[in-house]
C-alpha cells in the first residue's frame, strides 16, 4: 500500500522506452522473410498489441503458413537483436519519473509478456524505476480491456478517479479510459486522429506538468 492516494500509471513501449522503431525494424525483417510488405495503414493495428495477439493477427492477416512456434521464436529473436543495438528511454522520461514519484504512486502496465520484461532487466533496471509492474500475461484479459489498469489500481489502493494514465497506443488508451482513469496520449505510435479520445494529447513527455496532472485529477477533462 502506498502513502499516496493518487497515481500516475505508465505504459512501457513508446512511453517509457523508445521501442516502437525497434519493433518496426524487427517486424519488417520478419515479414520480409515471407515476402510480406506491411501496408502503412496496418501498423497501428499492431501497436499496443499483446504478443500472442500480434502473432495470431499477423499470421492470419498475411496468410503466413509457417509453424507458429518457429514464427514466434524468429520474431522474438529479431526484436531482441534490435533492442541490444539501440534500446533507449523516451526523451523526458527520467525527468517526468522524478516529478511524479515525489507526489504520486506510480506503476507500469504493459502488454509485453513477463519473459520479455525479465529479458529487458538484463539491459536496463526497470525494477529500480517501478516497484509495481503488471505484464501482459498476468491478467486474464489484456488491453484494450481495462483489467490490467484496474488490477494495478487495486494493488496501489487508488480509485480510478484519482489516476492519470500515460499511453500511446489505441488499445492502451481504450483500456485506460474504460478503467475510469484520466488519459494523456503521446503521439508517435499511431495516427494522431486516433488519440482524440484521450483527455490530453502531447508530443513530448516534457509537456506533462504537475499542473496538468492535477487538472485532470480534479476533473478538468
Amino acid at each position: 500500500m502506498s502513502i499516496f492516494n493518487k497515481a500516475v500509471l505508465f505504459d512501457m513501449d513508446g512511453v517509457v522506452l523508445d521501442t516502437e522503431p525497434l519493433y518496426t525494424k524487427a517486424e519488417i525483417r520478419l515479414f520480409g522473410e515471407y515476402g510480406v510488405t506491411i501496408p502503412e495503414e496496418d501498423w497501428s493495428l499492431f501497436r499496443g498489441c499483446a504478443e500472442q495477439d500480434f502473432f495470431d493477427l499477423s499470421m492470419k492477416r498475411y496468410h503466413i503458413t509457417e509453424d507458429k512456434h518457429v514464427f514466434v521464436e524468429k520474431g522474438r529473436g529479431y526484436v531482441r537483436d534490435e533492442f541490444k543495438k539501440s534500446l533507449a528511454f523516451m526523451p523526458g522520461f527520467h525527468k517526468l519519473h522524478k516529478l511524479v514519484t515525489q507526489r504520486y504512486s506510480i506503476g507500469l502496465v504493459t502488454a509485453s509478456p513477463r519473459h520479455n520484461l525479465n529479458w529487458l532487466q538484463t539491459l536496463i533496471n526497470l525494477d529500480e524505476l517501478f516497484e509495481n509492474i503488471i505484464s501482459g500475461d498476468e491478467t486474464k484479459k489484456n488491453k484494450p480491456h481495462p483489467e490490467p489498469y484496474l488490477i494495478m489500481m487495486e494493488k496501489l489502493n487508488v480509485k480510478p478517479e484519482n489516476v492519470v494514465v500515460i499511453e500511446d497506443s489505441l488499445h492502451g488508451i481504450q483500456a485506460a479510459l474504460a478503467s475510469g482513469a484520466a488519459v494523456i496520449a503521446k503521439t508517435g505510435s499511431v495516427p494522431e486522429s486516433d488519440l482524440s479520445i484521450a483527455h490530453r494529447i502531447i508530443t513530448h513527455l516534457d509537456e506533462i506538468t504537475h499542473n496538468m496532472i492535477e487538472d485532470l485529477l480534479q476533473g478538468d477533462k
